[in-house]
């Protein structure tokens, strides 16, 4: 594979290439020609000019004409500029979430005022983006330890000397870890040690390509399907709580698992029916496999006290994000006297506890600090979080002014359609942009026109559009730069593109028609309705 001390792949980079060049001037051009639009009337023009500057950042996202998550930036900019008119309470807060809330809300017309950067500022620090940051320490202090490496292992070596056994190993190591930490650490992770089987099973210095290419794409395809079980799986998903909480569907970490690890557990199965069909490896490739795990298992040696510790605080703080829904009863009735608490934001409460212990906590085993130090916090992809705050900043606008309104009657004609239908169209859209362009970029500018397609169904709920989707957004399984797992596989020189397509292909078309039965049935069932 590729050194590891180079720059890895990276979703949030710009890019040095044409279509960035051409993006960039693209962009305010074709931001300029929405103006343009003949909208009539019901279109005013503070949502004119918020369609414009949806236009401009799906352009610079989609080229990645400057770094994805400075041109998360430009609604900071942008939208105080506009004079966006919202509702406000007696305090001056913002009084209301759309502006359809704005106007039939009250039975007299609230007081009102322009949206200002105080309003914008909470969606960079949504309760959602602060859960993130819980989780990615929680993900960093199981990657300092080499806890990550001995649960892979683990799993791996439990897989047997059959080939096609050992790489189910894989595919449940690499979908267990990226549950928990992001795909590109599990592909970095586990790739090594398929590389190393590979070799293993070499017969007179010969390694069947066949089986190298499958072991990488195994990996590269459960840390992408892994990810959609947990809301910290993969910043798509974290995006998808906050649409749906901004309809006001709270989610919590447990309901999410409830939809997402279903999704995971028919989708592994199919990547191994996928990736093992024709392997063929003699006995003594096999067992030359097999003796090159366990020896890669035997030099972690005993597990450590630091690795025990962190381990520990893990599945304490997974314990309690599955329970989150009954903590947040519990809190309700006990410490604020029959309050309510969403479960949501109890999530964020613990993964915040699970980050405090990790820094208090001693790591033991003659270290003397505790599991994390600040120096780790700095592995944080803060630009993941600035998306999420740009991509929400973005869809309150277009609620705001008027815009997803607009949106949702254009779509009127598809509720006419069957809703099969109109989700696998928006399935297979994401996925093809996915294929090509960030997948947290493109499930942050699906926001206002999923918005806009529940409100136009009179069926389905903002739930059966917005988790398909999302998830869509993680299935770019055919090309090398459909994500930095993909990316890391084809730097190996084991997968041959025609192969990564052929396979990934087949693997887009099973997503789709899963996540399809998934928006039909259990998003509704399980996260509601509405």
């Amino acid at each position: 594979m590729a050194d590891e001390t180079k720059v890895q792949p990276s979703e949030l980079a710009a890019s040095s290439g044409t279509a960035a060049r051409i993006g960039l001037v693209l962009g305010p051009l074709l931001a300029l020609a929405s103006l343009l639009i003949p909208a009539g009337p019901e279109l005013a023009m503070e949502a004119r000019l918020v369609l414009a500057l949806l236009v401009l950042m799906a352009t610079w996202w989609i080229t990645e004409a400057i770094p994805l998550a400075v041109t998360a930036l430009l609604p900071i900019i942008a939208l105080p500029l506009i004079g966006i008119e919202v509702a406000a309470n007696a305090r001056g807060g913002l009084a209301c979430a759309t502006e359809g809330l704005c106007l039939s809300s009250y039975a007299e017309p609230p007081a009102s005022r322009l949206l200002t950067l105080a309003d914008l500022g909470a969606h960079y620090a949504n309760p959602v983006v602060l859960l993130y940051i819980g989780g990615f320490l929680i993900g960093i202090a199981i990657e300092r330890w080499g806890l990550s490496t001995r649960i892979a292992y683990g799993l791996v070596a439990r897989g047997g000397a059959n080939p096609k056994l050992m790489l189910a190993g894989f595919i449940v190591a690499g979908g267990f870890l990226s549950m928990w930490i992001s795909n590109t650490s599990t592909s970095l992770i586990l790739t090594p040690l398929a590389l190393s089987v590979a070799a293993g099973s070499a017969v007179n210095g010969r390694e069947d390509p066949r089986f190298a290419a499958s072991l990488v794409l195994a990996v590269a395809y459960s840390a992408t399907v892994g990810g959609l079980a947990t809301p910290i799986g993969t910043p798509p998903n974290g995006i998808a709580l906050t649409q749906l909480r901004a309809q006001g569907i709270d989610v919590s970490f447990g309901e999410w698992m409830a939809v997402g690890l279903p999704v995971v557990i028919v989708l592994l199965p199919l990547a191994w029916l996928i990736l093992s069909r024709g392997l063929k490896v003699d006995a003594a490739s096999a067992a030359g496999a097999q003796a090159r795990v366990k020896a890669e298992l035997g030099k972690l040696g005993p597990l450590t006290q630091p690795e025990g510790r962190t381990a520990f605080i893990f599945f304490l703080i997974a314990g309690l994000w599955m329970a989150s829904t009954l903590l947040a009863e519990f809190i309700g009735a006990t410490l604020l006297g029959g309050g309510r608490i969403d479960s949501g934001h109890v999530d964020t409460m613990i993964a915040t506890l699970g980050a405090l212990l990790l820094f208090m906590v001693p790591a033991g085993g003659g270290a003397s600090r505790p599991i994390l130090v600040w120096d780790d916090a700095q592995k944080i992809p803060w630009g993941i979080l600035l998306l999420f705050g740009g991509g929400l900043a973005l869809a309150a606008g277009a609620e705001l002014s008027g815009l997803s309104r607009w949106l949702a009657q254009g779509l009127e004609g598809m509720a006419d359609l069957h809703p099969a239908i109109v989700i696998l169209a928006v399935g297979l859209l994401v996925i093809v942009i996915t294929e090509f362009a960030s997948n947290i970029a493109t499930i942050s500018l699906m926001g206002p026109v999923l918005i806009s397609l529940s409100a136009a169904s009179e069926t389905l709920g903002a739930a059966a559009f917005i988790v398909p989707a999302a998830m869509a957004a993680s299935m770019g399984f055919a090309m090398p730069v459909g994500s930095a797992s993909n990316a890391i596989a084809y730097g190996t020189g084991k997968v041959r593109q025609p192969d990564m397509i052929r396979r990934g292909l087949i693997m887009n078309l099973c997503a789709l028609i899963v996540l399809t039965i998934v928006g039909l049935t259990l998003a509704p069932m399980v996260l509601g309705p509405g």
